[in-house]
């Protein structure tokens, strides 16, 4: 369950059974809960031996095996919490593998939002690879942690909001104590439901009863008879009979229609819980979230009484055949999940910002635990000078990257050089660090010296089969994309990868020409990637030049992904395609 950390383990490893040190010994301490137990057991039966064949007199011995059952219940409370805290403690800066995520689901709540100039859209977030990017940095417990670290990867907040996100995630690095305290309330979320949640507060239909509301009330009346008719005698036994078979048919007929929505309502009980737990946190550095947390969990935490009775059967295996049953008999999660749904109406503003709030406590200790992981970063310095200066910036997703420096002020940027050689992964890295910056403050890079931008892309994009679009037609829109973005207020940050690939290469050189030329001087920073040498010339006093190069060894090609100054000036299909043998036909002359 906990896995094995040898620094948790006093360096010692594994023996043989795979099982470490530590999880060994923190079993062993579980002996007394079982002595707690034990003894409350042994006083109970000693009760109700003596109680029954001796004298009443005896039943003072409830009052011992009371104290030891407490005595075993907040054991096991406080072991419970030790085991929680231990595998928090373990998972702090460990990327998790094994989560699958749905982004279909994640995105919601950003999609749900309305949007804004200058938010991430779709095409820069694939050609950024921010799915895979997502789940590198995804440390989150919650649903709504999750779904607000996406939603804060796809706006680009102001510097005042930047400021304020600094300091929470530097308070989650640098007090243990206090994130401590918050992650284990924020793992008491089960995180196999809550999906449904945002879309039960932001995006809710509108269901209206299978049957009449005053007909559940009336068979719940009858439900609460029952009891005094059967003391009038067995005749009236089959008269409750036929009022829990009604009330069955009521419940499962209802419960097809509204089961689809349990998760969100059973999710958002456990969300007031979580808030309720966060409000007895202090923190001065994170009070402006705590608070808005413990404000609006005081408002809403009505909503658990109403709720107790809903899908109890699924979350509670021990009791659920008798809870089941209980709750058909009275309608209980019938009539239960119509008060939660007149709830959430009345209160939807309060919840929003619980979740809202929950949420983004929940992603900054997550861009905290990702700092944590990584070889190093920095924070970002905005200026109001048109600048952009990166300093041994790389790209998280390569195991062994190789960084680069780039310092751009009045001049575009031209990256050349032969396929294979680096010139897409810079663009990439360049991209995510102006992305990272204005999003989670963490910049993947030794130094970060940037004015606020606003970043659009179009790197890779292939034909639309589907809408039967050509591939030129393709970068062609891509590229009036990020024309029809451009904005005197903000500089945009527009990144190209080989500009208008899909048409012949004299046409292709004269519109990337133009429309480079026409973007550098319309308040924007642009970098290019091009095989096309012909622009370097034709762009050399709008545009700066460097390029990425290569040799063909004995390995084959040989690449050191360095950035140099300058247009490229070596080329490597035909070598390449010598290097693989083909017949000498083709690549000699």
């Amino acid at each position: 369950m906990f896995g094995c950390y040898s620094q948790l383990a006093g360096n010692r490893g594994c023996g043989q059974n795979n099982t470490c040190d530590g999880v060994i010994s923190m079993r062993k301490g579980e002996w007394p809960l079982y002595l707690f137990l034990l003894l409350s057991g042994f006083f109970l039966y000693a009760t109700a031996v003596l109680a029954k064949n001796v004298s009443l007199a005896y039943l003072w011995l409830l009052g011992p095996s009371l104290v030891w059952g407490l005595l075993a219940y907040l054991f096991y409370r406080q072991n419970y919490r030790q085991k929680q805290l231990q595998k928090i403690r373990q998972t702090w800066g460990k990327e998790e593998k094994s989560r699958e995520r749905k982004f279909d689901e994640i995105s919601f709540l950003f999609r749900s939002m309305p949007k804004a100039q200058g938010d991430i859209d779709d095409r820069t977030w694939h050609d950024l690879n921010m799915d895979i990017v997502f789940s590198h940095l995804d440390r989150t417990f919650t649903w709504p942690g999750q779904q607000r670290l996406y939603q804060m990867l796809r706006i680009q907040e102001t510097l005042s909001a930047l400021e304020e996100r600094k300091g929470f995630i530097r308070v989650f690095q640098e007090n243990k104590e206090q994130r401590e305290k918050i992650q284990l309330e924020l793992n008491a979320m089960d995180p196999r439901i809550g999906s449904a949640l945002a879309i039960l507060l932001w995006d809710s239909p509108v269901i209206t009863p299978v049957h009449s509301m005053n007909l559940y009330r009336f068979m719940y009346g009858l439900a609460l008879l029952a009891p005094f008719l059967l003391t009038l005698g067995p005749k009236y036994f089959f008269l409750v009979l036929l009022i829990f078979q009604a009330n069955m048919y009521l419940h499962f007929s209802v419960q097809k229609e509204i089961k689809s929505y349990f998760e969100g309502v059973r999710s958002l009980g456990q969300l007031i819980n979580v808030g309720k737990g966060l409000g007895t946190v202090e923190s001065k550095e994170l009070q402006p979230l705590l608070q808005t947390v413990n404000s609006s969990a005081r408002n809403v935490q009505a909503y658990l009484k109403i709720v107790r009775h809903v899908g109890v059967e699924s979350t509670d295996p021990m009791m659920g055949t008798f809870l089941q049953y209980f709750s058909i008999f009275f309608l209980a999660e019938v009539r239960g999940f119509y008060r939660a749904l007149e709830f959430i109406e009345k209160n939807r503003s309060d919840l929003r910002r619980l979740f809202l709030a929950i949420g983004e406590l929940d992603a900054l200790q997550s861009v905290a635990s990702y700092r944590t992981s990584l070889a190093y970063y920095s924070e970002p310095l905005f200026t109001k000078e048109h600048e952009f200066r990166l300093s041994e910036a790389y790209h998280p997703l390569l195991q062994e990257p190789v960084s680069n420096s780039i310092s751009v002020t009045d001049k575009g940027v031209l990256v050349t050089g032969s396929n294979m050689s680096g010139k897409s992964t810079f663009l990439r890295t360049v991209g995510l660090n102006a992305l990272f910056a204005q999003t989670i403050v963490t910049c993947l890079a030794k130094q970060y010296v940037a004015c606020r931008v606003q970043l659009i892309t179009s790197i890779g994009r292939a034909d639309n089969v589907v809408e039967g679009k050509s591939y030129y037609l393709e970068e062609a829109l891509g590229v009036r994309r990020v024309l029809d973005a451009l904005n005197e207020e903000i500089v945009t940050l527009a990144i190209f990868d080989e500009l208008f690939r899909g048409t012949n290469s004299e046409e292709r050189i004269f519109a990337a020409w133009r429309v480079m030329e026409y973007l550098i001087n319309r308040n924007a920073m642009v970098f290019v990637a091009t095989h096309d040498l012909e622009l370097t010339e034709l762009l050399e006093q709008s545009y700066t030049s460097v390029h990425f190069s290569e040799r063909v060894g004995d390995m084959g090609l040989e690449f050191d992904y360095k950035l140099k100054k300058g247009p490229a000036t070596t080329r490597n299909a035909i070598a390449l395609l010598r290097y693989l043998e083909y017949p000498k036909e083709i690549t000699d002359l």
